[in-house]
């Protein structure tokens, strides 16, 4: 019996694995290394007292440090999660099962990547490499002064919303509508018309580029869209199929769990949830701190029930 359980080994996971550890609770991290940090050698520069960080190496130096103080760390694709405060059980897709008496669910989002000639596939070769981004609050700053193609593969309006967004940073901007949801209202074509924004829609059925930098688009009817950078607008859906399992609310609009405070805790005693499964900012530091917060508040919790 673990005192807790953690679906997710990304920064929310461990940073929450290693606060727990630290006060010497018998923590277990479970996690399925698909998060995007395990494939990015891109250097992140906002990552607080760690200057120009890769991904993979912010991801090692997690791990390695909450396994030190004493976590565990499990490798396992999770299917089921059912229980109460006291005695939850995580069931994988191996068999293995797992007891704990509080969970910590950290297990993101699902990014939907272009496809190209119906395979999303081909963009792993540069997503986190490079020069191929997908989170404004992350990666916007890359573009400053750059030829940038943004890719809606989500709405248009989506699609639309970003390229405005990211006009702070760069002048030279094409956006590229790949869905079948391609109509744009009247007072968005209008701005961005005004940000001289040329709208290009079509299917794509070529990535061309070395590894870690993409060159150009080429699409299905012939046309090649060459830049220095490449902007993916796309829905992040929350991974929430744990979560409805327990029973914890969604929020209204926007497909992740809903948190009941700041804290991180849940309308269902002895769940709580941090990083990206919570309707906010995809960002390295913020999902370390929400792990760090929730595990806070759980070793509070577990502290309660030892006095008790």
């Amino acid at each position: 019996m673990y005192d807790t359980l953690i679906v997710g080994g990304g920064p929310a996971g461990l940073s929450a694995a290693l606060h727990l550890a630290w006060h010497d609770r018998k923590v277990l991290v479970v996690d399925r290394r698909t998060g995007p940090l395990f494939f990015t050698i891109e250097e992140l520069f906002n990552v607080p007292g760690m200057p120009e960080v890769k991904g993979i190496e912010l991801q090692r130096r997690l791990r390695a440090q909450a396994e030190e103080m004493g976590a565990e760390v499990q490798i396992a694709d999770i299917q089921r999660a059912e229980g109460e405060a006291g005695d939850f059980a995580l069931h994988a897709a191996d068999g293995t099962s797992w007891r704990g008496k509080t969970l910590l669910l950290a297990t993101g989002v699902a990014r939907y990547h272009p496809t190209v000639d119906g395979d999303y596939r081909p963009c792993f070769k540069y997503a986190g490499k490079g020069n191929l981004y997908y989170c404004p609050d992350c990666e916007a700053p890359f573009l400053t002064g750059k030829s940038t193609v943004v890719i809606a593969t989500g709405s248009a309006r989506g699609g639309a919303g970003m390229a405005l967004g990211l006009s702070r940073y760069t002048d030279d901007l094409r956006l590229l509508v790949t869905t079948s949801d391609a109509e744009l209202d009247e007072s968005i074509a209008e701005r961005l018309e005004d940000k001289s924004i040329a709208v290009i829609r079509g299917a794509i059925k070529e990535l061309v580029g070395a590894t870690g930098n993409l060159e150009a688009i080429v699409l299905e009817d012939g046309n090649r869209l060459e830049a220095e950078a490449f902007f993916v607008s796309s829905p992040a859906l929350g991974r929430t199929d744990l979560a409805q399992q327990l029973g914890v609310e969604m929020a209204a609009t926007d497909h992740h769990a809903q948190p009941r405070s700041q804290r991180g805790d849940t309308n269902v005693p002895g769940v709580w949830i941090a990083g990206d499964l919570r309707p906010m900012t995809q960002q390295v530091a913020v999902a370390m701190g929400t792990g760090n917060i929730a595990a806070v508040m759980i070793d509070q919790y577990l502290r309660k029930q030892d006095v008790k």
